[in-house]
């Protein structure tokens, strides 16, 4: 979220009739009001507020998806799971090999979470739970006769983060690949695709 701050500094001068000790000052309010008083030389001390503008966070709480790039036919092959905290948001990272970026469906589950494939129910950590399902995808290379893992790193994934507790993976089943991230409370979020590399990008906002 970007925060622009604009602050006015206003100054009196002394009048040109050689008045002395009429010097202006310039300060703070913290309410927004602009305030002026007379000092014992005549002259005024006018006082105004720095004026803020917060950007709202773009996000929002609901279901959204976005279907693979168009005349895309390979699988997504996971490569890297990372947190991070910034300034109003915290971020979950899933990073892609080579070029290829799947399609994705992300909601906050309205029960347990469960292993897909199985049913079996996953714990995370959390008052509620966004999840994600990215197709397709998988952390794993069926193209390789060894079938060879492309994400090796940890089924939970935790961070320096404010809102997200955990990022669980819970299924990775016929192109289907599937993470629960778990957090303190629901909160809105916002999706963005990046490239170089490619990436999925889940902002969600802590404020």
């Amino acid at each position: 979220m970007a925060v622009l701050g604009v602050v006015a500094l206003l100054g009196a001068c002394g009048d040109d009739d050689g008045t002395t000790g009429a010097t202006g000052t310039t300060g703070t309010t913290g309410d927004g009001s602009s305030t002026t008083s007379t000092t014992a030389a005549g002259s005024t001390t006018t006082t105004t507020a720095a004026s803020t503008t917060t950007v709202p966070f773009a996000g929002s709480p609901s279901p959204t998806s976005q279907p693979p790039p168009a005349g895309s036919t390979s699988v997504a092959l996971l490569g890297a799971v990372r947190t991070a905290h910034q300034e109003t948001t915290d971020r979950v990272v899933f990073e892609f090999t080579a070029d290829q970026l799947p399609g994705f469906d992300i909601a906050y589950a309205d029960g347990p979470v469960t292993a897909s494939g199985s049913g079996e129910v996953v714990p995370v950590e959390g008052d509620a739970v966004l999840l994600v399902r990215l197709e397709p995808a998988s952390g794993v290379d069926l193209n390789d006769p060894n079938a060879t893992p492309t994400y090796t790193g940890p089924d939970r994934v935790t961070g320096d983060t404010t809102v997200v507790t955990e990022v669980v993976r819970t299924g990775d089943f016929e192109a289907n690949l599937e993470w629960a991230i778990g957090l303190r409370r629901e909160v809105p979020f916002l999706v963005t695709v990046l490239d170089g590399p490619s990436r999925v990008v889940i902002d969600l906002a802590t404020t």
